[in-house]
């Protein structure tokens, strides 16, 4: 039990810290690689010279059971795709995210939320389908998010040679408004969930 409640006084405790940072000021609109930037979206999830990585990091689908443990499940990605495409917000765990699989460039309202639906921070970003691996997209960020425009999310679905599937998520930011720590940790936390809510859907 007081496990359980240390764990979770540290979700609150850094949902609350995400929730009341401060934004960093923007950049410039007359900055050279902002102007850049603006002249047409990236049609790939490369990363450029003013990109960094913020985090890697990669989880296997399945319920879990424990706090380091998960009921791995031996299905191919292509099984993780198709359920997705029947109902991406069943398992996608983003306020905002559509019913349906987004199309090529369409424009997400996404929201990330520290505790229930309270206290978001705007996350729009436009969905791309990536040509690096299969069953792969990445979220491109638009104006307005807290990452910054043009930060960028990549999914990838894949097994291993056991025949467990995973989800790996790759992120880069340009000008993000919350600290590396809290940032980092926080999206661990959800696309953790991801794995989770989703693998529960694949059983």
């Amino acid at each position: 039990m007081k496990k359980i409640l240390a764990a979770a006084g540290s979700a609150a405790l850094l949902a609350t810290t995400f929730l009341t940072t401060p934004a960093l000021a923007a950049p410039a609109a007359g900055h050279p690689a902002v102007a850049a930037r603006q002249v047409a979206p990236r049609a790939q999830a490369s990363p450029r010279s003013t990109d960094r990585v913020l985090y890697d990091v990669d989880f296997f689908v399945g319920e879990r059971v424990g706090a380091t443990d998960v009921r791995k499940l031996r299905v191919k990605p292509q099984k993780a795709w198709d359920e997705l495409h029947r109902c991406f917000n069943c398992s996608f765990p983003v306020d905002g995210a559509p019913k349906k699989f987004p199309t090529v460039n369409q424009y997400i309202k996404l929201k990330a939320c520290g505790i229930g639906h309270l206290g978001c921070k705007n996350a729009p970003v436009r969905y791309h389908k990536s040509n690096s691996y299969p069953y792969t997209w990445f979220f491109l960020a638009q104006q307005g998010h807290f990452d910054g425009k043009d930060s960028m999310v990549r999914f990838r679905f894949y097994d291993d040679r056991q025949g467990f599937l995973h989800l790996k998520v790759y992120a880069t930011v340009t000008h993000p408004t919350i600290p590396d720590g809290i940032n980092k940790e926080f999206a661990t936390m959800k696309w953790r969930s991801f794995a989770h809510i989703l693998g529960m859907h694949l059983e």
